[in-house]
């Protein structure tokens, strides 16, 4: 059997950076994905072996060129959290962010509480801890806090007890959980534990801009960030601006890995600076929605 995707009509996609969608025959958003080069990356779907099932249910094939992999990086999220698209298992389901949150009880000693929210405000006040991609992974961490660092489980909210916890049976808790011991030095091993997990401080003095140009197809693309937050975002082809979007000043886990690896990394400091306010009055006039078509698109033959 033939595959469904007619391949000569590869050589119609662009080699360069951007976003590929995969459709099925009911028009079903099947898959989203990035690439450095998207003609080769959609050639590898078709010639890979193990997704010859796949790809005969995919229908027509649609790109977003961008200016770089920063650009296609942050689309890619986008489209998966909004569109859903079916084989995107692992992210198609809107999930809330957990945070972790500290309080001190009458004894002084930190207790922890897990918290699910939609999108976490950068200007709360909340003493957050951490945040987690799920309940799951957050279960996990406090289980394993707990043993490395000898921290009370009752505390951490992984199990209730009017009295000592189970650990404390164990000799793996020092009984803060029925007040006993220095609640200074609990709270600074529960900071300690909780460290990996902290956003990191926002480097900059206010809202930067990172430009992306690419070699291959002329275009440029500019984020406005501020705290994590990417809060806009422009590209401009040959023929001017191709799209504009205006986010929110919300914090998003996966967007925050992605900006947080882009600009750490010593090459890309070139490529940040400081926006102007000029810059952000003319990105807040600007329409903020997703857009509508794609770029590109191919269809398969019907047979």
């Amino acid at each position: 059997m033939k595959d469904a995707f007619d391949k000569s009509l590869l050589s119609a996609f662009p080699d360069s950076p951007g976003v590929y969608l995969f459709y099925g025959a009911s028009g079903d958003l099947l898959y989203v994905g990035k690439s450095k080069t998207l003609r080769s990356r959609i050639r590898a779907h078709c010639a890979a072996r193990k997704e010859r099932r796949f790809m005969r249910g995919v229908k027509r094939i649609e790109v977003q060129e961008t200016a770089g992999e920063l650009g296609a990086l942050l689309l890619e999220s986008k489209y998966i959290k909004e569109l859903r698209p079916l084989r995107n298992i692992a992210a198609r389901r809107r999930r809330k962010i957990m945070i972790a949150l500290k309080k001190l009880n009458k004894q002084g000693f930190a207790v922890v509480s897990l918290k699910a929210i939609d999108y976490w405000s950068v200007d709360a006040s909340t003493p957050v801890l951490g945040l987690f991609k799920h309940r799951t992974q957050a279960m996990e961490y406090l289980s394993k806090v707990a043993r490395t660092y000898r921290l009370c489980p009752k505390l951490l909210k992984l199990e209730q007890s009017r009295r000592y916890c189970f650990s404390y049976h164990l000799g793996r808790c020092d009984g803060a959980c029925m007040g006993e011991g220095d609640p200074e030095e609990y709270n600074t091993r529960v900071d300690k534990a909780f460290e990996d997990r902290r956003i990191k401080a926002w480097p900059f003095e206010g809202t930067i801009v990172v430009e992306e140009t690419s070699q291959t197809n002329g275009r440029s693309e500019l984020f406005y960030i501020d705290n994590w937050c990417l809060i806009g975002s422009c590209l401009r082809g040959h023929d001017g601006l191709n799209r504009s979007l205006v986010g929110h000043h919300r914090f998003d886990y996966d967007s925050y890995k992605i900006l947080y690896a882009y600009l750490v990394e010593e090459t890309n400091k070139d490529f940040v600076r400081l926006a102007t306010p000029d810059e952000l009055a003319q990105l807040l006039a600007m329409p903020g929605k997703m857009p509508e078509t794609h770029e590109r698109s191919s269809h398969t033959e019907d047979r």
